[in-house]
Order: C-alpha cells, then sequence, then structure tokens
C-alpha cells in the first residue's frame, strides 16, 4: 500500500527536523560548552544526511535509482544552510508534489535511458511478417506522434541498412520518447556488433594459426559494418575503419586469392579516401571471380572522386536500371543526360 512508504519517508523527515532542533537548543543551551558544540555538529552532520537521502524520493517519488551527485547536492544546501535549508526545502515538498500531480501521465512507451538495451527481439515485434520501407517512411512523415512511435518501432523487421537512415532521422524528431526509442535501437544495434568483436577477440587469442583466418575477416567485417551503416560518427567512424583495415589486412595474409575478402578491403579503402588503391583491390576482386556489373558503382564512385567525369558518365550508363540499384535511378539518369 501506498501509505506505507509515504509514512516512512515523513518519519525520516521528522528525524532529521529533531535533530536540527536538539543541536539548535544544544548551542543556545546556557552553559554552552565544548561538548554540547561537538554534539550539536554531530546532530547537524546526521540530520544533513538523513534529509539529502530522503528528499529525492520526494522530489521524484517513482525514480528509484538514486545518484550520488544528487544525494551531495542535497547535503551540502542542507548541511551549509543550518535549519533554514533544512526548513525551506520542506516548504518546497507541497509545490513539488503539486507540479507533479498537475502533469499528464507520460505514455506507456517512455523507455529509461538506463535500459535501453532491454527492447523486444525482432523476431517477438516482428512475428515474421514484412515491412514495405516506402511505407514506412510515409507513415513516419505523419504529423501524429503515435504513428511516428508506430514507424519506428516497425524498424525492428527491418535490415539494419533500411532500418538505420529512418532511426538516425528519428533523432531529431520533436517527440522525446521518439528520440530516445531512436537512440536505443541504435544503441542496440551499436552494442550487438561491439560485443561481437570483442568476443571475437578473445577467441583469436585461443585459436592456432590456422583458425584464425575466419576471426580476422569476422572482426573487420564487424568493424566494417559499424562504420558502413552509420552506427558511429565524425572521428569514431575514422577509428572504426582504421581497425577494419587492420583485421581485414591480417585476414588477406592467409588468404590474398579470397575475391570476398579481397572485395570487402577495396570497399574499406574507398572509404578511406585510398581510391587508386582500392581500384587496384576491386580490380583483383574482378579477376577472380566478382561481377563486372556489380562493381560498377564503386568504379564510377572512384571515377567521381578522382574528377574523371567522363569516365563516370559511361560507368552510370552501363548500369541496369531500375531492377540492379533502384536507389541510384536519379543519380544515373543524370549522369545518362546529353552534356
Amino acid at each position: 500500500m501506498r501509505i506505507f512508504p509515504v509514512l516512512y519517508k515523513l518519519s525520516l523527515l521528522t528525524l532529521a527536523l529533531g535533530l536540527e532542533i536538539q543541536g539548535v537548543q544544544l548551542i543556545f543551551h546556557e552553559s554552552l560548552s565544548e561538548q554540547n558544540l561537538i554534539t550539536a555538529l554531530f546532530c547537524h552532520f546526521i540530520a544533513s544526511a538523513v534529509a539529502a537521502y530522503i528528499f529525492p524520493k520526494f522530489i521524484v517519488p517513482n525514480h528509484n535509482e538514486s545518484k550520488l551527485s544528487v544525494f551531495i547536492f542535497f547535503f551540502v544546501v542542507i548541511f551549509y544552510l543550518p535549519v533554514l535549508g533544512l526548513i525551506g526545502l520542506i516548504s518546497a515538498i507541497p509545490v513539488v508534489a503539486g507540479h507533479s500531480s498537475s502533469k499528464p501521465e507520460r505514455p506507456n512507451f517512455l523507455m529509461n535511458i538506463n535500459k535501453i538495451r532491454d527492447l523486444p527481439s525482432e523476431t517477438t515485434v516482428t512475428g515474421g511478417q514484412p515491412v514495405n520501407l516506402h511505407s514506412l517512411h510515409d507513415l513516419y512523415r505523419s504529423r501524429n506522434s503515435d504513428r511516428r512511435l508506430q514507424a519506428v518501432y516497425a524498424t525492428l523487421k527491418l535490415k539494419d541498412r533500411d532500418a538505420i537512415p529512418l532511426l538516425r532521422m528519428a533523432l531529431g524528431d520533436p517527440v522525446d520518447d521518439i528520440r530516445l526509442l531512436a537512440y536505443a535501437l541504435l544503441d542496440r544495434k551499436e552494442y550487438r556488433l561491439s560485443k561481437r568483436i570483442e568476443k571475437s577477440k578473445q577467441e583469436l587469442e585461443k585459436k592456432e594459426n590456422s583458425g584464425k583466418k575466419q576471426l580476422y575477416r569476422q572482426i573487420a567485417n564487424d568493424y566494417w559494418e559499424l562504420a558502413h551503416l552509420g552506427l558511429v560518427q565524425g572521428e569514431a567512424k575514422k577509428h572504426v575503419l582504421g581497425m577494419a583495415y587492420k583485421y581485414i589486412e591480417l585476414g588477406l595474409g592467409y588468404s590474398p586469392q579470397d575475391s570476398g575478402i579481397l572485395f570487402q578491403y577495396a570497399q574499406i579503402l574507398l572509404r578511406l579516401g585510398k581510391y587508386q588503391q582500392a581500384f587496384e583491390q576491386f580490380k583483383k576482386a574482378e579477376i577472380l571471380g566478382i561481377e563486372y556489373i556489380s562493381l560498377l558503382t564503386y568504379y564510377a564512385e572512384i571515377a567521381f572522386c578522382s574528377r574523371h567525369y567522363h569516365e563516370v558518365k559511361q560507368l552510370m550508363a552501363a548500369i541496369e536500371l531500375p531492377a540492379a540499384y533502384p536507389l541510384l535511378t536519379t543519380a544515373a539518369r543524370f549522369w545518362r543526360k546529353e552534356i
């Protein structure tokens, strides 16, 4: 019952107030002595500690996790303002309580930032039903916040490469809870990849040389995913790409003729701005079996970054549209125009 927590808080508050009054009486006693001063200071110290413990529970009754910084703040206020600090805070309780009760109840989807990874799994939410990406983007553009929230939840049904752009868009939503949910989902994706990298590195220490090839490739791929999917930005992205570069080169030491590793190596080089090296590795991957048609967009990007615009035009003209690369249709049509 709610009455018992309230009585518990009030009893502690009464104890603190009683200790403060006792300390004041000792100070103003006719026969003031050093012993009285020490006792009064001790009473004031205990009263400050008790009040600092109990006040956060009055102000934020539904918040179970008390922080040390909050405790220290209230303790300093009460300790350095004897009697006045305690009385002032007690006087503020009805105002704070009235303000809290006047607020509308928050929706059920409000989440604790400390539990952002404790979200339902994709299989729980999806039920195996596919989602139309374009419909989802249309749903997120709604003015209704509940519909936008529904769109963010529905990203659990999408692959990471489709879900992450919408989630990053939701980070700028005017509704706090939608922003928090988007951050939670992005954080969980980053957390899973980071934990997998950590686990792979631990396994790497136990493996013999012959068993390290696949782990090097897995670690490089996970680092690449962190950067490629946009889960890290800025300097963190540069660091992650550097780590992907390091581990993919270690993997290549075991399989220099593996077309898959060469293809990924070329992608990493391209993102690092090493265009000539990336082109050479893409060519090696092509010689070893990667289809030319699947490399056209990379060759075009390298040509564009190298300012070989006539070559970009030729490469984009060779792309099969719209089935092969529907997201590149607009760009390809631009380069196909007669200039």
